[in-house]
C-alpha cells in the first residue's frame, strides 16, 4: 500500500495521545504460564502443581509471542527462515485454534492495550518491503498489513525489524525498521505512517507509563556513537525528540545497547549493555531518573550479553536475564544494588514470568529447554520443569504486558 507520512492535522492528535483513554488497569492473569520453544512448541504449565498440562505445536522460530489483556489468546511468531505463521493459543481449551499467515518470518506479535488488535512485525522482507501485520483479535483473521518502503537492501537472514509496543490508548503502533534505521509511528484510524530517523540501529520503543512519552532504545555504533534511549515527547506535535540518555560504558569489554523497561513505579529507567553480535560480554544495567532524564545508578552484574530486566509484581526487583551465560541477577528496585547473582540451569538465560501474588518466578533457559522456578523470598531454585529438555527454551510469559519485561500496574 501506499505509505503518507503524518499531516499536520495527525500531529495535532498526537499531542493530544496522553489526555486519552488509559489502558485497561487489570488484566487478568491466566491460570496457566506458556513456555515457547524454538523447535516449534509451547508448553502450558500449571503452576499450582508445576505440571505440563498441554504440548501445543507452533512452527521454527516460535520464540515470542503476547497475551491478550482478557488472559484468553496468546499469538505466536514464527521468526525462522522460510516461516510465515502466527500461532494463536487458546489457553482456557488448551489448544491451538489459529495458524495464520501474515508475512516473511513473523517476529513479535504485540496485543493492544485494549485487546482490539494484535501488531505483527517481520524480520523478513515481502516484496522488497517491511511489512507490519494488524490481526483483529475477534476473528483472528488479518484486518491490514502496512508495507514500509526500504531504500537499503536486506539479505534473506538479515534482521530487519525488532520489536513493537503500542500508546496507551491503543491508537498508535510503534516499531523499528533496522534497514534504514527508522522508528515507525503508525496510526491505526488511517493506517498512515511516520519515520523517524535514528543515529544507530534502533533496538526497543517503550511508551512510559503515564502515556506522555516514548523512549526509544538504540544499540549504538561503537564509541563515537554509543548506545542510548531516545525520548519523544507524545503530547506535542510531530512527537519531537527531548532527550538523549547515553548508557555509561566504562569498564565494558562490549557495547550494543539491548532493551530497556520502566520500574514498576514509573520512576526510573533500566538501559542494558548486551554487547554485539556473539560478543556477549556486556554486563552494565544504567538507572535513568525518568523525570530528569539522567543516570542515577549503574550496576554491574554477573550475567553477561545481558538484555533484560524483569520487574517483580511487587516492585521489590528487577530480575536479569541475558545471552552470554547461566546466571541471571537480581537488583533491589529501591536502592539499585545488586542483591545476588544465581546460576540456575545448563546454557544461558532468557526470560522470566511470575507468579500473581510474586512469589514465584519461572526462568527459562536455551540451553536446557527448561524452565526453572524460583522462590523469589529465598532467591534460590526450587524446581526445573522439563519443557523440551532440548536447547532452544525461548519466552515465558503468563499475563498481558506492554513490553514484556513490565507487568500490569
Amino acid at each position: 500500500m501506499a505509505i503518507r507520512t503524518l499531516t499536520a492535522a495527525l500531529a495535532l492528535v498526537l499531542a493530544g495521545c496522553a489526555g486519552l483513554a488509559p489502558a485497561p488497569s487489570k488484566p487478568a492473569w491466566p491460570d496457566v504460564v506458556v513456555h515457547l520453544h524454538t523447535l516449534g512448541k509451547a508448553y502450558l504449565v500449571d503452576p499450582r502443581t508445576d505440571q505440563v498440562v498441554a504440548a501445543l505445536d507452533t512452527v521454527p522460530g516460535g520464540n515470542l509471542g503476547s497475551t491478550t489483556p482478557d488472559g484468553r489468546y496468546v499469538y505466536v511468531g514464527g521468526e525462522a527462515l522460510n516461516q510465515n505463521t502466527v500461532t494463536v493459543l487458546d489457553l482456557k481449551e488448551r489448544k491451538v485454534v489459529k495458524k495464520l499467515a501474515t508475512g516473511s518470518r513473523p517476529k513479535h506479535p504485540q496485543v493492544s492495550p485494549d485487546g482490539r488488535w494484535v501488531m505483527v512485525n517481520h524480520w523478513g522482507l515481502d516484496g522488497g518491503k517491511l511489512r507490519v501485520t494488524f490481526i483483529d483479535t475477534r476473528t483472528h483473521e488479518i484486518a491490514k498489513n502496512v508495507e514500509v518502503a526500504v531504500a537499503g537492501a536486506a539479505s534473506p537472514t538479515a534482521v530487519t525489524s525488532m520489536h513493537n509496543s503500542w500508546s496507551v490508548d491503543s491508537r498508535y503502533a510503534f516499531t523499528v525498521d533496522r534497514v534504514d534505521r527508522n522508528l515507525l509511528v503508525i496510526d491505526t484510524r488511517d493506517w498512515s505512517v511516520r519515520k523517524i530517523a535514528t543515529p544507530s540501529q534502533p533496538h526497543y520503543p517503550v511508551p512510559s507509563p503515564d502515556g506522555k512519552e516514548l523512549w526509544l532504545v538504540v544499540e549504538g555504533r561503537g564509541t563515537a556513537e554509543p548506545p542510548a534511549a531516545l525520548v519523544y515527547d507524545l503530547t506535542q506535535p510531530g512527537m519531537p525528540q527531548i532527550a538523549r540518555v547515553n548508557l555509561p560504558l566504562a569498564g565494558q569489554a562490549a557495547i550494543e545497547g539491548h532493551h530497556g523497561n520502566f520500574t514498576q513505579d514509573g520512576r526510573h529507567f533500566y538501559m542494558l549493555n548486551r554487547g554485539p553480535g556473539n560478543d556477549l560480554k556486556g554486563t552494565a544495567v544504567a538507572v535513568v531518573d525518568a523525570r530528569t532524564k539522567q543516570v542515577v545508578a549503574r550496576v554491574d552484574t554477573g550475567s553477561t550479553g545481558i538484555g533484560h530486566t524483569y520487574n517483580t509484581p511487587d516492585g521489590r526487583y528487577a530480575v536479569v536475564t541475558n545471552y552470554g551465560n547461566n546466571v541471571i541477577s537480581v537488583i533491589d528496585a529501591k536502592t539499585f544494588r545488586l542483591v545476588k547473582d544465581l546460576t540456575v540451569g545448563k546454557g544461558r538465560m532468557g526470560h522470566v514470568a511470575f507468579t500473581r501474588d510474586g512469589r514465584f518466578g519461572y526462568v527459562s533457559n536455551a540451553g536446557d529447554g527448561n524452565l526453572h522456578k524460583i522462590d523469589m523470598a529465598s532467591l534460590t531454585v526450587v524446581k526445573e520443569i522439563a519443557t523440551g529438555n532440548a536447547p532452544g527454551g525461548a519466552q515465558v510469559l503468563n499475563v498481558w504486558t506492554g513490553v514484556f519485561e513490565e507487568l500490569p500496574r
